[in-house]
């Protein structure tokens, strides 16, 4: 690993991430350098000029000032846009620039004095408009946690060396040097917004959301935003600007009272700047993004207010050490404050307004920094002229101010959390029910009618003995007699419970009877139920607990359940480092990508174990979003997660959800899962846990990768009885090989199992015709399934019939009704109307796929061009599948969509 991977990886930047993060470092470092010029010049001319009132004077003026160019500025990002808006503030900050020259030249007044710090404070807020403008649409909320801390840190360096650059300042005339550099600085910040913009698409992009549950009044929009979020925080700004003010005011002034001479002022306050700002870049790199981590953001954002509650509350104590104590007092109060805001207030601060829309995004920067800073600048000004000046008075008012401050702080918090809850929501919705969730992925039995949707206690009752309702139940499994038997069992309601809840606990029951009484009882949401599907969710096999959780899903959490599910949750977060090491182990081939699959299985197993751990809406909007197609969506489902459940837990799902090596993720739940010992599942281990855990495609790979040493009958055994023709046949090929390398051990199982002879002449007698595994390799080089994980696709291989065709035979004719899809697998296909041929299909190729959803009369003839071998799928047999493996039907959608697209293109 480079140096700078290794640097990057310290701080949290991602490799793609590398160019960017460069350039908004580069970009914030000029500006920094050219902004801490112009303040230490403002300084140095107003600390020469009756600082007690001129100090104030141009605090007041800079909010006048400020103010109307918060507004200028706010109207040409809303017509402009904001690439264009970036490079004209930076070119009206370069004219400015001019203008403070002539003034620091040939302006010595108050007046000049004032203008000069105003003219400061106008660059400073133009700068941080565009820089942090700029920043919000190209960042995203999460990127924004990982990385604001890193590239507003550019400026802490250059401002470091500006206030190196005072404590040198022995002259009024030298200052004109320091506005020159400062001028070259923002000519150079102009150059690098402009490589900015042609590397990353700078523009507003909002998408639609829902209206707001909680709305600020109309006329109030203007001042406070259209979220209650930017209103708090806007008005936090305010008052905790008043008190920076304040702070800076007393510190200044207590250096000049203590040190007369002017090169001594600007050598210790140069010094306090330097250091200041050197430890808040030091922060900002290495503590702030772990700090959001470890505590959170309404911690981190309490912190600035606490602590200068506490200063404040030492303020008695440094009055007994005298006029040293107290200017060590007040210095400590002024780093502290300085260090606090810039390395963990501000990058906070700004973090927490990205779940907005963009639009309003850049809106709550534009008033936090154009109207209610300098609001707050305005304020402290005002109270340092209207109030005492005695100390005592300032630190009372600021004690005040922080207190409001915090408490606005506390609170907005939960504007956050509810701004991201509103960025995930969906569009158009009801209010969310968390006992009645919709279901996505349900197949047509459990879509059967209305009733099903009927809470229990107003569905008309129904009698009926036990063994009709047994009767029932077992017609479950016949596709003939499910959907009139699921009805009939939702009508009977209570009735049908006790045994539904018995069926869920035979171990002998079909997984497929299983699954849809465990959706009934889902529908029929009692305690009793509940406790039958919490138990089914403890039993072994994952399939079952999986079928539980999609069916409590129409049940309300219960408290008293939590410690089952969470130990269930620890249970997958261990499976899931498991997977893991062993795909760490693995190189790149089919049973790495298998486990990928079955660690897609374990994050959905953890989004329904999170259903009923905490709100269920919440952690459901969030789980729609993280598998979004847009990065925003995504950033802020994770955001509502990290915010929402446990830290160990969300940081185990976070790495299952990025991408990153296995052997990085597994090390990173090495250190969430201290306790359990690290290990990787070889294949051996795979085929002893077999389907109760892993799909049948995993388990049939793993047995054809079984060392011959290390396999074993009483390995073997349970999967030559398997019911999926991928496991049986890659359990009877394990064996033959077994028997070849064992021939003793071999006989010895013969003697025990006659039926092994058996087995092996009829697998001997099925081996010319196409094998389970190269049908799963069939449909993968399908366009309509090559999308789809093999895992899922095992399930397709039982129901492919093989169809035989010879040169010019009909497979259907034109108006035939289609209740079936074909795939080509050697041959050629011809489709017809009348005489004319529209088509041909060769091997891969498949034709009347929208039988599958919708049995319509063919629009065309289908005839073999030559000798042809083709499988059949039948809609009805479809049906199950997608029952069983909802990602089939999405992607048979996405593909229709798709050839759609193209037909009304052309």
């Amino acid at each position: 690993m480079t140096f700078l991977a290794r640097w990057q990886q310290l701080l949290g930047i991602r490799p793609e991430e590398g160019r960017s993060v460069g350039l908004f470092f580069l970009h914030n470092f000029l500006l920094g350098i050219g902004t801490i010029l112009v303040y230490v010049a403002a300084n140095v001319i107003l600390l020469e000029n009756h600082p007690e009132t001129s100090l104030p004077l141009a605090y007041g003026a800079s909010a006048l000032a400020m103010l109307g160019a918060g507004q200028v500025y706010a109207h040409y990002e809303h017509h402009l846009g904001l690439q264009r808006v970036a490079v004209r503030v930076l070119l009206a900050v370069i004219v400015l620039m001019a203008v403070l020259g002539v003034l620091v030249a040939f302006g010595e007044s108050v007046a000049a004095a004032v203008a000069i710090m105003a003219g400061y404070r106008v660059i400073y807020l133009l700068t941080n408009l565009e820089f942090w403008g700029v920043s919000a649409v190209v960042f995203d909320v999460r990127q924004g946690r990982r990385l604001f801390s890193v590239i507003s840190s550019g400026d802490m360096p250059a401002k470091a060396l500006g206030a190196v650059l005072a404590i040198l300042v022995h002259h009024h005339a030298e200052l004109l040097w320091l506005l020159l550099l400062a001028f070259f600085a923002y000519v150079g910040a102009l150059l690098v917004v402009r490589a900015t913009g042609r590397s990353h698409l700078v523009e507003v992009r909002s998408t639609a959301r829902a209206v707001r549950s909680e709305v600020v009044a109309a006329p109030l929009r203007r001042w406070l935003g259209s979220s209650r979020l930017v209103g708090t925080m806007c008005l936090s700004m305010l008052l905790l600007a008043a008190v920076t003010t304040g702070i800076e005011y007393a510190f200044f002034i207590n250096v000049k009272e203590r040190f007369h001479d002017q090169a001594l002022v600007m050598r210790y306050v140069g010094t306090v700047l330097a250091l200041t700002y050197l430890v808040a870049m030091l922060l900002k790199l290495g503590v702030t993004g772990r700090a959001l981590d470890w505590l959170g953001p309404r911690r981190v954002l309490l912190a600035l207010p606490l602590v200068l509650l506490a200063g404040f509350a030492l303020f008695g104590l440094s009055g007994k050490l005298g006029s040293s104590g107290l200017l060590l007092y007040l210095c400590g109060l002024f780093l502290v404050q300085e260090v606090l805001r810039r390395a963990f207030f501000d990058p906070v601060f700004l973090v927490l307004f990205q779940p907005l829309p963009a639009a309003e995004r850049l809106q709550a920067h534009t008033l936090a920094k154009g109207v209610y800073e300098p609001l707050g600048l305005g304020l402290g000004a005002l109270l340092l002229l209207g109030l005492p000046t005695a100390l005592g008075w300032q630190i009372g008012w600021m004690l005040v101010l922080t207190v409001g401050a915090g408490l606005l702080l506390y609170r907005t918090y939960g504007h956050y959390l509810a701004e991201l809850h509103h960025a995930v929501g969906r569009r158009f919705s009801a209010a969310p029910d968390a006992s009645a969730p919709t279901t996505a992925g349900s197949n047509a039995a459990e879509a059967t009618t209305d009733e099903t949707r009927i809470p229990l206690g107003v569905r008309p009752a129904a009698v009926a003995t036990e063994a009709e309702v047994a009767a029932l139940v077992a017609a479950l499994a016949d596709k003939k007699t499910r959907a009139a038997a699921t009805r009939q069992l939702l009508a009977l309601g209570s009735t049908a419970l006790p045994t539904l809840c018995r069926t869920l606990q035979a171990d002998s029951a079909e997984e497929a009877v299983v699954r849809r009484a465990a959706y009934l009882c889902g529908q029929l949401p009692t305690p009793e139920s509940r406790r039958a599907l919490v138990q089914l969710a403890q039993q072994p096999a994952l399939t079952r607990r999986e079928a539980a959780l999609r069916a409590l899903r129409y049940h309300a959490p219960h408290p008293a359940d939590a410690p089952v599910f969470r130990e269930l949750l620890e249970q997958d977060l261990q499976l899931a480092r498991e997977l893991l090491h062993s795909q760490a182990r693995l190189a790149a081939g089919p049973l790495h990508l298998a486990l990928d699959y079955e660690l897609k299985r374990v994050e959905q197993r953890l989004f329904g174990l999170l259903q009923q751990l905490y709100p269920p809406q919440s952690i459901r909007d969030a789980q729609r979003h993280v598998a979004h197609a847009a990065r925003e969506r995504q950033a802020n489902a994770l955001e509502i997660l990290d915010n929402l459940i446990d830290r160990p837990t969300y940081q185990g799902l976070q790495t299952l959800l990025e991408v990153g090596s296995p052997a990085a993720k597994a090390a990173r739940f090495d250190r969430l899962l201290p306790t359990a010992p690290a290990s990787a599942l070889l294949s051996e281990n795979m085929v002893e846990r077999g389907e109760s855990i892993f799909t049948d495609w995993t388990v049939s790979l793993a047995l054809r990768q079984l060392p011959p040493a290390r396999t074993r009958f009483a390995l073997l055994r349970p999967h030559l009885a398997s019911a999926s023709p991928l496991v049986l046949e890659s359990a009877l090929a394990a064996l033959i090989i077994w028997a070849k390398n064992r021939p003793a051990a071999y006989h010895a199982a013969l003697t025990e199992n006659p039926a092994l002879a058996d087995l092996l002449m009829n697998h001997a007698a099925t081996a010319a015709h196409v094998s389970a595994a190269d049908r799963v390799a069939v449909l993968q080089r399908t366009a309509l399934f090559a999308a789809t994980p093999a895992n899922v696709l095992s399930a397709i291989v039982p129901i492919m019939q093989e169809v035989s065709l010879a040169a010019g035979q009909q497979i259907f004719a034109q108006g035939d009704l289609g209740t079936s899809l074909f795939i080509v697998h050697e041959g050629e296909v011809g489709i017809f109307t009348g005489d004319r041929q529209l088509a041909a299909f060769g091997p891969g190729d498949f034709f009347g796929e929208l039988a599958l959803l919708d049995a319509e009369p063919r629009s065309a003839a289908a005839r073999a061009l030559a000798p042809t071998l083709a499988f059949r799928l039948d809609q009805e047999d479809f049906y199950d599948v997608m029952e069983e493996r909802p990602e089939v039907l999405r992607n048979i959608l996405r593909v229709l969509c798709q050839r759609l697209r193209r037909q009304n293109e052309a």
